[in-house]
């Protein structure tokens, strides 16, 4: 151990004492806080005296450094009189996780399924950053188990300075008290255990009216990308992920049924295709993976993409913020809403027109007519009722559930088109790459007559 003088940047003399030491087999370099004072030898060698005061100085800097020694043994001796206690009542040996490596060791943490890929990305992002916070406001913390209550208080306080919303900062508590209460030894204190969760602005989107789906379907019309997406999401209320990343191993053409494994529940659920999506499907080249490949590629690496190109649908159905109260029109063109709503805890707006309102659609269509809730928890993935009624049965006024009821099996099931009517639509839709297909099915249909 040592105690020395440095130069700053600017080649002058730095005004505290600075040491070097070694503990626990590291090596350490501080800022003992002492300052400098008098005169040093103009050599700046500490072989040599300085004056009266520069030696007293002197002095005071080496008893500060046997101070922070004598601490740091402490620490050494308690820390490792805790884990010789740990393996004596578990038998296991005391395994440490650093701060930098508490990202790589929450992807190893046993799970009964397979992480999402945004969501891991999301929480690894989240995990280095609060190890980032950490070791900047602690340059002595290394290890999560030097993770203290108030550093755990202090990162979460940070983010919420930052305009971050109470469910965000919510799941951000989870996913941190989670990771150390798998990381840590047992018996460990979990720094996050005494947080409690925030109280929620809940936000429920709005489902859409038959008018209103119609609009959507007819501005999507003439979009090759984004419409198969669209009429998935409408007639199955599978989510925005889902439909884009459906493949052709879950459909099936025969008996008009989807079978899918949900990527946020992991819940397999079964859709029946309706006319509308099996014309769909029908005209789609069934020999790849996916059955919309460059949707399925763009979610894959852009999933805000997808959002965009649905937020530009929805706009030329009249879908959109900042609309003129007073006539509900802009620009000589019908704004029937907005798309976002001002939260009341502020932040950022929320979305209440989405891609997600179609499954909103779709539950308040089925439970308005009659379709028991065993059925649509089966089509959802929901285990509790609950759920379902919470955040997705917004049927709104009287006339509004009557015109579910009636007008929107119609466009879902584009009017239960007769045998004829079905072969003129294939007949109109028929080229060379589903020549073969399209005449079986035309044989089958002729077959039904």
């Amino acid at each position: 151990m040592s105690i020395e003088l440095r130069i700053g940047r600017n080649g002058k003399l730095r005004s505290n004492w600075y040491a070097k030491y070694a503990s626990g087999g590291k090596r350490y370099s501080i800022n003992l806080g002492v300052r400098v004072a008098g005169n040093p030898p103009a050599s700046l060698s500490l072989k040599e005296e300085g004056d009266r005061a520069f030696e007293r100085s002197r002095a005071q800097a080496h008893e500060k450094l046997k101070q922070v020694i004598e601490e740091a043994q402490r620490r050494n001796d308690s820390a490792h009189l805790a884990e010789r206690i740990y393996e004596i009542k578990t038998g296991e040996r005391f395994k440490s996780v650093t701060l930098n490596d508490l990202p790589d060791e929450w992807m190893k943490i046993p799970r009964r399924r397979k992480l999402n890929e945004r969501y891991a990305y999301q929480s690894r992002a989240i995990l280095k950053k609060f190890s980032a916070f950490v070791q900047q406001n602690n340059p002595h913390a290394k290890e999560i188990a030097h993770v203290t209550r108030q550093a755990a208080r202090d990162f979460l306080d940070a983010e919420a300075a930052r305009g971050m919303t109470a469910k965000t900062w919510n799941d951000t508590l989870k996913l941190l008290r989670a990771t150390f209460k798998h990381l840590m030894p047992a018996g460990s204190i979990n720094p996050f255990s005494q947080l409690v969760t925030r109280e929620t602005e809940t936000i429920f989107r709005k489902p859409f009216s038959p008018e209103e789906l119609k609009a959507i379907v007819d501005a999507a019309q003439d979009d090759e990308f984004v419409r198969p997406i669209l009429i998935t999401g409408i007639c199955t209320a599978m989510r925005r992920g889902d439909c884009c990343l459906l493949k052709w191993k879950d459909v099936d053409l025969n008996i008009r049924s989807i079978t899918v494994k949900t990527a946020k529940t992991g819940q397999t659920v079964s859709f029946p295709i309706l006319p509308m999506l099996y014309e769909e499907l029908s005209r789609r080249d069934p020999s790849g993976t996916y059955v919309f490949p460059e949707q399925a590629a763009m979610y894959k690496t852009n999933p805000d993409g997808i959002t965009w190109r649905v937020r530009k649908v929805f706009a030329r159905a009249g879908f959109k913020d900042a609309i003129t109260e007073a006539t509900g029109e802009e620009n000589g063109e019908t704004v029937r809403g907005e798309i976002h709503v001002e939260r009341k805890e502020g932040g950022r707006r929320a979305s209440i027109r989405d891609f997600h309102s179609f499954r909103v659609t779709w539950v308040t269509l089925a439970l308005t007519a009659g379709i028991p809730m065993e059925m649509v928890q089966k089509v959802t993935g929901h285990k509790t009722a609950e759920i379902v009624l919470k955040h997705y049965f917004q049927p709104g006024r009287e006339d509004f559930r009557h015109a579910l009821q009636s007008a929107m099996p119609k466009l879902l099931t584009n009017g239960q088109k007769s045998p004829k009517e079905e072969m003129d639509s294939i007949l109109d839709h028929m080229t060379p790459k589903t020549l073969n297909r399209d005449k079986a099915r035309l044989l089958k249909l002729l077959a039904s007559v």
